[in-house]
C-alpha cells in the first residue's frame, strides 16, 4: 500500500511550480506598523526604511534574474484502498534553480525533487522560450503541447509570467503590508495572501488531473529587502487534497492529505542577462 500511496502522492503533484513561506519572522526585531506608504520612516541612528512605493520602483527594474529556491511539503495522508486504510506521514522537499528573463519572456529552472520516507529523488528541467515549453525528465526532452500533454499551454505561460518571484511580489507590494519589521540588515514586509492568489498557485497542484479536490488557506508571504534591493522572502500555507479513483480491478481508493507547504526563495544576479536555449533535439 506505501508504493501505492507513493504513487498516487506523484499523480497529485506532478505538475506542481512554484513558488514563492513560514508562518512567522524568527529572528526579526525593531518592529514597525502603520501603512509603510508615504514619507520614508527613518530608524534612529539606523539604516533607512525604504516605502513600498520606492521598493516597487526598484523593482520595476528588474529585468532578468536567478532565484534559489526551497520548497517542502509536510503531509499527513490517510489512504483507504476497499475496506483497507493506511495513515502515513509524507515529506515532498522541492530544489529549484532558475533563471527568468522577463523582458525576453525565457526562463531555464532546474528541479530536483526528493520524497520521504524512501528518499527517492528526481531530476526534471524546464525551459520556457516564447510561447514553447520544454520538459526534460526520463532522460529526453518534450514539447508540451496542448493535444500531447493534455495541458493548457497558455494557461502555464500565463501563471509562469504572473506567478514568478519577482512579479509575485510586485504585486503585493502594491498593497498594504499587515506587518514590517527589520532585522540583519533586512527590512521584512508581511502579507497575507488572498483567497484567489492561493488558489491559482494551488491549481499547479492539479494538473490534469480532474479527480483531485484541492484547498489551500492561511497563506502568509515575507519579502525581503536589502538596501532597498530585493532580495528573496518566504511563503506559508495549509494545504488539503483528496484524489478518488479506481483501481483496474474496479476497488476503489481514496487519499486524503492534510498539510502545509514551506517555501524560502533567494534572488540574485538581477539585470546579469544569461543565455537560455532551446533543446537540440525534443519530442512533441
Amino acid at each position: 500500500m506505501r508504493k501505492l500511496a507513493l504513487v498516487l502522492v506523484s499523480v497529485i503533484l506532478v505538475a506542481f511550480v512554484s513558488g514563492c513561506v513560514s508562518t512567522g519572522s524568527p529572528g526579526a526585531s525593531n518592529v514597525t506598523s502603520g501603512s509603510h506608504t508615504g514619507t520614508t520612516t527613518p530608524v534612529a541612528s539606523g539604516p533607512k526604511l525604504y516605502t513600498t512605493e520606492e521598493l516597487l520602483e526598484k523593482m520595476k527594474e528588474i529585468e532578468q534574474f536567478t532565484y534559489f529556491e526551497n520548497t517542502s511539503l509536510k503531509l499527513t495522508m490517510n489512504l483507504a484502498v476497499g475496506n483497507l486504510t493506511q495513515s502515513e506521514n509524507i515529506t515532498i522537499i522541492y530544489r529549484k534553480a532558475g533563471y527568468v528573463d522577463l523582458k525576453d519572456r525565457e526562463a531555464s529552472i532546474n528541479i530536483t525533487t526528493v520524497t520521504f520516507p524512501g528518499g527517492a529523488s528526481v531530476f526534471t528541467r524546464q525551459i520556457v522560450k516564447g510561447n514553447d515549453i520544454y520538459i526534460f525528465a526520463s532522460g529526453s526532452w518534450i514539447k508540451l503541447t496542448n493535444a500531447t500533454s493534455k495541458l493548457n499551454v497558455s494557461k502555464i505561460l500565463n501563471f509562469t509570467w504572473e506567478y514568478n518571484t519577482v512579479s509575485f511580489a510586485m504585486k503585493y507590494l502594491k498593497r498594504k503590508p499587515s506587518n514590517v519589521s527589520y532585522a540583519n540588515g533586512t527590512e521584512l514586509l508581511y502579507y497575507p495572501i488572498t483567497k484567489e492568489d492561493l488558489e491559482a498557485i494551488a491549481s499547479a497542484f492539479l494538473g490534469s488531473n480532474t479527480n483531485v479536490s484541492l484547498n489551500v488557506t492561511n497563506g502568509i508571504l515575507e519579502l525581503r529587502f536589502r538596501n532597498g534591493t530585493f532580495v528573496g522572502g518566504r511563503m506559508a500555507y495549509r494545504i488539503e487534497m483528496t484524489l478518488r479513483t479506481v483501481q483496474p480491478t474496479g476497488t476503489p481508493v481514496e487519499v486524503h492529505e492534510v498539510g502545509h507547504v514551506y517555501d524560502e526563495f533567494v534572488v540574485k544576479d538581477i539585470n546579469v542577462k544569461k543565455p537560455v536555449h532551446v533543446p537540440a533535439s525534443y519530442r512533441a
